[in-house]
């Protein structure tokens, strides 16, 4: 697997939802509370922090950065102070409640830049503060099952995607094996797919492109970790696949609720209803479309 040298010329980068409904979901305090110290162990209305911060330190670790900002229970806590000074600076309240788009990056030289970065995440639902998570099945931010996502009549206000398969075959690299500012692979992906389509009670879908690696194995999405049924199981493309090992995909493979496997390219029918999940959204679905309907779309605009 060839990987371009790396530089200071990129960072490392994570997508992060803060939502004021978190302190009210035990789930989120307790993958946080997976790093020990105070902090982490009270709640926070930011999704699965700690598997921001350990992915941050998986790539830092794989291209030699020091790794002492991403390290331990006061790397969380300065983290966590840094999100909350963000949105007392940019949206007047430390706490502010509504759902939000965070883009924290770090930089070769330990230094952390964090925005809000679109689109919104639009609403989301949690588990039952008293209940097995079970009980609420189309929580989308921690559901209890995938198919209860992707269910035409229970998870069908969650069919937000219009998905499509790229033809073109992309080799796996660092920058595809972790999430940074080098984005050249997923902005190529994505340049037909600027139009939008309109959902179920005139929800925008928005378009998502599955990247293909040269042996036509499905490594990713270009915005969202997906999600493929398979012999009455969940399969997501394991990391031998090309793609990056995403915090909710990890959250969902540690909870048993799918399986680390490979999708084939041409198993992907359209059509076909999968699970996409993302660190700012949850879990959503999509539906399968023919890639040459994204570029006739394209052509219209």
């Amino acid at each position: 697997m060839d990987s371009p040298p790396t530089s200071d010329g990129f960072d490392i980068i994570s997508s992060i939802r803060s939502d004021a409904i978190l302190l009210y979901s035990w789930q989120n305090t307790w993958v946080n509370a997976e790093i020990s110290g105070t902090a982490a162990r009270s709640p926070a209305q930011f999704y699965m922090l700690s598997y921001h911060l350990d992915r941050m330190l998986n790539a830092a670790e794989e291209f030699g950065w020091d790794t002492s900002p991403l390290e331990g229970p006061k790397a969380f806590a300065e983290l966590l102070e840094k999100l909350h000074d963000h949105l007392e600076r940019e949206h007047n309240d430390r706490n502010h409640a509504a759902p939000l788009k965070l883009r924290i990056a770090l930089s070769a030289n330990g230094k952390f830049t964090i925005t809000s970065d679109g689109p919104h995440p639009g609403p989301a639902t949690i588990e039952g503060p008293l209940r097995l998570i079970g009980d609420n099945p189309i929580s989308q931010l921690y559901p209890g099952s995938l198919s209860s996502v992707a269910d035409p009549i229970l998870g069908a206000a969650y069919l937000r995607w219009r998905v499509f398969v790229s033809p073109n075959k992309v080799t796996p690299t660092k920058f595809t094996m972790h999430k940074t500012s080098n984005r050249g692979v997923y902005d190529e992906a994505l340049a037909p797919a600027q139009p939008l389509g309109l959902g179920l009670n005139n929800h925008k879908l928005q378009t998502e492109v599955l990247i293909v690696n040269d042996s036509e194995e499905v490594m990713e999405g270009c915005k969202c970790t997906p999600y493929f049924l398979r012999d009455n199981e969940w399969i997501t493309p394991k990391g031998s696949c090309g793609g990056n090992f995403g915090t909710t995909r990890r959250w969902a493979v540690e909870k048993g609720l799918c399986k680390l496997g490979v999708v084939m390219f041409n198993s992907v029918k359209c059509g076909e209803i999968i699970v996409l999940s993302n660190g700012a959204r949850g879990f959503q679905s999509g539906i399968v479309e023919p890639w040459k309907s994204l570029l006739e779309d394209d052509t219209k605009q």
